[in-house]
């Protein structure tokens, strides 16, 4: 073979493989464009932890579990979907200061329902959808029921409620009837109970304060020792109230201790062999 076929057939083989680089690089750049279907919207039992924004910036923030945190996945999932807006696109685009939108999305408090509605709507329709309409109606049902939830769990009971369901929780305890009275190693004499009334019933800063008045040295005991029950009594306040709360049970004799001083407990005989 010449030199001057050698050389031809060299030239083909440059030009075959830049023609392929070129069909590959335009496929490349073909496939950047072509939309590209998002994934359906989370149910509210949403597991995802995706951070959003640039790294370092807005994370999910710690929350219990309940309708609140399943609200704020909801909202970081539309985030991703929209493409990872900036905060302060967001912003300009809900009409809401960039602190705000930064507060809804990290903050540990519940947002106002417009907030959270103008933050998820914008969210929505900046991600690609198939029926836009559609989906912003699905975002905004989901929304508010979400936040309505939200606000009911984080809403503590009225006084009212706490002083009833208290006095109803101390009769059932005077009467054994509760299942959460019998759910204890050391036995107590619940009877005592129903021998102490309960003077006042206060809710402060989540504290609950229960007042009673002991008629005597063996009531009193029985009230305050063992404290075992105390945080049955606790349990079972909080169930029915589906809220937590601390009780703290407070004694007030209701007796002259000094005419009335506490008997010395009996002497035990030692055992003989």
């Amino acid at each position: 073979m010449s030199l001057t076929e050698n050389l031809s057939d060299g030239a083909v083989a440059v030009l075959a493989g830049v023609v392929i680089e070129l069909i590959l690089w335009g496929g490349r750049q073909l496939r950047r464009h072509l939309p590209i279907d998002p994934p359906a919207l989370p149910g509210p039992d949403t597991k995802e932890c995706m951070r959003m924004g640039r790294p370092g910036q807005l994370t999910k923030p710690n929350l219990p579990p309940g309708s609140h945190r399943d609200l704020i996945g909801l909202l970081h999932h539309l985030h991703l979907l929209s493409g990872l807006l900036s905060v302060r696109t967001i912003a300009e685009l809900a009409r809401r200061s960039p602190s705000t939108v930064h507060k809804a999305l990290t903050g540990t408090e519940l947002p106002d329902l417009h907030v959270v509605m103008a933050i998820a709507l914008v969210l929505a329709d900046a991600a690609r959808s198939d029926d836009r309409d559609r989906t912003l109606d699905d975002v905004d049902s989901r929304v508010e029921a979400m936040w309505l939830e939200a606000q009911r769990e984080g809403r503590p009971p009225a006084p009212k409620t706490v002083q009833s369901v208290v006095e109803e929780t101390w009769a059932e305890f005077s009467r054994g009837e509760n299942r959460w009275a019998n759910a204890i190693l050391n036995p107590v004499d619940y009877a005592q109970l129903a021998r102490c009334p309960i003077l006042s019933v206060s809710l402060r800063s989540g504290l609950v304060t229960v007042l009673v008045s002991t008629p005597d040295w063996d009531a009193l005991g029985t009230v305050e020792d063992p404290q075992e029950w105390h945080q049955l009594f606790q349990i079972a306040v909080i169930k029915k109230l589906d809220y937590f709360l601390h009780v703290w049970i407070k004694l007030v004799p209701g007796f002259d201790t000094v005419a009335n001083p506490c008997p010395r407990p009996t002497p035990v005989a030692p055992r003989t062999a």
